[in-house]
């Protein structure tokens, strides 16, 4: 497969290796169009803020140190802050000025010898955010969540759930995992407030791991499934009706590989093309149902609900295939295949009663990182945003931010030529009597931009409608896109 070398990859990479400067609370310069008067309210992004460590590049991109940056919105200007969640990891490693943790994807210089039994990985805290239960939590689905303080940003430590995210099962399985993985993807029922979340337990058995929390913040396990294999899982799907919904894909790690320091967790996942995806669907019951789908590889689901019929919806971006440790290392080094396969825009629907599963895609476009009206989360919905590219576009590149109609099929986008753009973040709208407007495009959407020529990373707000950039404003530094976020409303 012919790969060609991306100069905007590498100035992305290069432009952001790694961030040194922590800000308070600075306003940034507008310099493009006017902020709407009535966006009032924090944004909070959280992803990796460095692409290599004391002089060690990283090999996978989901390896960096988590840095959360907050963009604060008054009607009239925009305030930034941001800082690196203090990991027990990261505190021992700036100590030492080098690398002391293995990571996800990135074992420590030195090979066998260097890595041999290392089991302590670094808990990154840096894939998403969520607030709930008078909690404001960093995220990362390897480990235990990290709590931060919502005004200075900082770290409060460690946090466990008074001892469930505590491992209960054997000493073996305590050994393997003390930890108990807690997704960077949970869902809040739009109607109980409870949060459910899971995490794919690695052990003597492995295990689906489900969660339940109060909105007073009292959690509890309230399932494990056993696993035949350590599935790699990154989101799952909660509709409204109360199912929880897991696309378990042969894509599991080897754990003998990767504990004992053969190769990292990342390099030691083996796929297995030629067997089936496992769907497990939790109804609210709490009664387990199994089916079963073609090969594909899902990192985001879009939405899911009940229909009318009864009949379980999925919308997800599906990869035809898993992208591997080798792939993930070119990206970081500004290499792509010319024909580079992107998650396609498609809709499961599953019938728990004739145990079928069927499948049609919603778009031609190609896209990750999808967002929508937080309303409509768990219901049926009209409109999903995210990051991607057109059909007709030359580049294997995801630098279009784009607009799905998935009852139609109908899509836009914008595009800034030698720019990336960030995960999508939907604000709704507010009328006058404070209520999000009723139309689930009437709303900003929320973003950071990198531009290469210019090597300027930039926050951006848009008419979620036409994606019309409304207010474009400069950070003081290059900071990387990151992965997700979070919009507060001031209260």
């Amino acid at each position: 497969m012919p790969v060609r070398h991306y100069p905007i990859l590498h100035d992305y990479i290069v432009a952001n290796r790694c961030v040194t400067t922590e800000y308070d609370d600075v306003a940034l310069e507008l310099v493009e169009g006017a902020l709407p008067p009535e966006l009032v309210g924090t944004l909070l992004r959280n992803g990796n803020g460095r692409f290599e460590h004391h002089g060690v590049k990283y090999d996978h991109l989901f390896d960096g140190d988590g840095m959360v940056a907050r963009f604060r919105f008054d009607g009239r200007q925009v305030h930034y802050r941001n800082r690196y969640v203090r990991t027990a990891e990261f505190v021992a490693e700036e100590a030492a000025e080098r690398m002391l943790y293995r990571s996800f994807g990135t074992n420590l210089p030195g090979g066998i010898r260097t890595n041999f039994l290392k089991t302590k990985f670094k808990n990154t805290a840096n894939t998403s955010l969520v607030q709930h239960g008078g909690h404001l939590l960093a995220l990362w689905e390897g480990g235990l969540p990290h709590r931060l303080d919502p005004d200075t940003l900082d770290t409060l430590g460690r946090f466990d759930y008074e001892g469930v995210l505590r491992n209960p099962f054997s000493w073996l399985d305590r050994l393997i995992t003390p930890e108990m993985p807690f997704s960077a993807h949970p869902k809040v029922h739009p109607d109980t407030g409870v949060l459910h979340n899971f995490g794919t337990v690695a052990g003597a058995q492995h295990r689906l791991a489900l969660y339940e929390v109060s909105p007073a913040g009292e959690a509890r396990l309230a399932h494990a499934l056993p696993m035949p294999e350590a599935t790699f899982a990154h989101d799952f799907v909660l509709t409204r009706s109360g199912h929880q919904i897991f696309f378990l894909t042969p894509v599991a790690f080897d754990v003998l590989r990767a504990i004992t320091g053969l190769t990292s967790p990342a390099a030691s996942i083996r796929v297995n093309r030629t067997q089936p995806t496992q769907i497990v669907v939790v109804d609210p019951t709490g009664a387990v149902h199994r089916l079963e789908t073609d090969f594909g590889f899902t990192f985001h689901f879009i939405n899911g609900y009940q229909d009318a019929d009864g009949t379980l919806v999925a919308d997800a971006l599906l990869l035809g295939d898993y992208p591997d440790s080798p792939s993930i290392k070119a990206y970081l080094a500004g290499n792509l295949p010319d024909d580079q396969p992107q998650a396609t825009f498609v809709r499961f629907r599953l019938d728990l009663g004739s145990g079928t599963v069927t499948r049609q895609s919603l778009s031609r476009y190609e896209g990750e990182l999808p967002e929508i009206h937080p309303a409509r989360v768990g219901q049926p919905y009209r409109y999903t945003w995210a990051i991607g590219r057109p059909p007709e576009s030359p580049s294997p590149l995801l630098d279009h931010l784009i607009k799905l109609d998935v009852q139609t099929g109908q899509a836009r986008h914008a595009y800034e030529s030698g720019t990336l753009c960030s995960e999508p973040v939907v604000v709704p709208r507010l009328t006058s009597n404070g209520a999000a407007s009723p139309r689930e495009d009437d709303a900003y959407l929320v973003y950071l931009r990198f531009a290469a020529p210019t090597r300027t990373t930039d926050l951006i707000v848009a008419d979620a409608a036409d994606l019309r950039t409304l207010a474009r404003l400069r950070l003081p530094h290059n900071i990387p896109l990151g992965f997700h976020g979070l919009w507060q409303e001031q209260t």
